[in-house]
């Protein structure tokens, strides 16, 4: 049985944490093979030594994002994701930025991997990378032709860093992604390290009814109780403290900042 599926079963909110590659082989800033398997080894034993639930992992610094992502990153990221799976039995998932459903279910199913993140399901968004057309029917085709059925998709819903090119609610896109058979959906704020409201969270969770809901950014120590949701997704938080207040947040911290264990474990504690 999928291993997210199983931990979704338990009363407290389940913690993704995420480990943000160092920049891919094609990319100007790629500091090597051998960086790149250290630091996502280390921030990868960061979370499990913390205490984490489970962990996503995301071609994060790979800037500038493509729809599809380039070629020569792609054996790459399956063999961090290969050696990921050798070291724990956690769930855990893949994302593949901007919106490569193709590539993380494919990785997703070689690796044996539990669950992907699609950050465009069924909204259509704008981005510095360009616009985005939704993609669920796309996306669910996909996996049923590689037989990765047992893979969950969470979808994200009006996405972060995006302007959103469907003039809806919420509780209308949530309604639209559990009807193209989303696994379960994401919220966010608008930008990294801002958290969704709590109302928008509460309606989330009234309207997806039987489908898990996660927070996708902002939580930190002080506002994880002030959500009833059945999880959220943490990454630059573990890494330490913003270094300023301004919502130019593409990447808070640069590659080479390290997941620091004391940090999860601090937040896991306060569930």
């Amino acid at each position: 049985m999928n291993k997210l599926k199983q931990l979704l079963k338990t009363k407290k909110p389940v913690v993704i944490g995420m480990v943000h590659c160092c920049p891919l082989l094609g990319y100007k800033d790629f500091p090597g093979f051998k960086v790149v398997e250290n630091k996502f080894m280390s921030d990868l034993q960061s979370l499990l030594d913390g205490g984490i639930d489970a962990v996503l992992i995301e071609n994060n610094y790979d800037i500038p994002h493509y729809e599809k992502a380039k070629r020569s990153t792609i054996p790459q990221l399956t063999d961090l994701c290969v050696k990921a799976r050798k070291i724990t039995n956690k769930p855990l998932g893949v994302i593949v930025l901007w919106n490569d459903y193709e590539t993380a279910l494919s990785i997703a199913k070689f690796a044996d991997l539990d669950f992907v993140r699609v950050p465009v399901f069924v909204d259509k968004v704008e981005t510095d990378y360009g616009i985005f057309e939704p993609k669920s029917k796309q996306c669910l085709e996909f996996r049923n032709n590689i037989k990765a059925n047992e893979i969950m998709i969470l979808a994200d819903i009006q996405v972060k860093h995006a302007k959103h090119l469907i003039e809806r609610s919420l509780n209308d896109a949530i309604i639209d992604a559990i009807g193209n058979q989303a696994d379960g959906i994401i919220i966010t704020g608008k930008w990294t390290g801002d958290p969704p409201t709590i109302d928008d969270a509460n309606n989330a969770k009234k309207t997806s009814k039987e489908v898990p809901v996660f927070l996708g950014s902002g939580m930190n120590f002080n506002n994880i109780k002030n959500y009833n949701v059945d999880g959220m997704i943490v990454g630059t938080y573990f890494k330490g403290q913003s270094p300023d207040k301004k919502k130019d947040y593409q990447n808070i911290f640069p590659w080479e900042a390290k997941i620091q264990k004391d940090r999860v474990s601090r937040f896991m504690n306060n569930l």
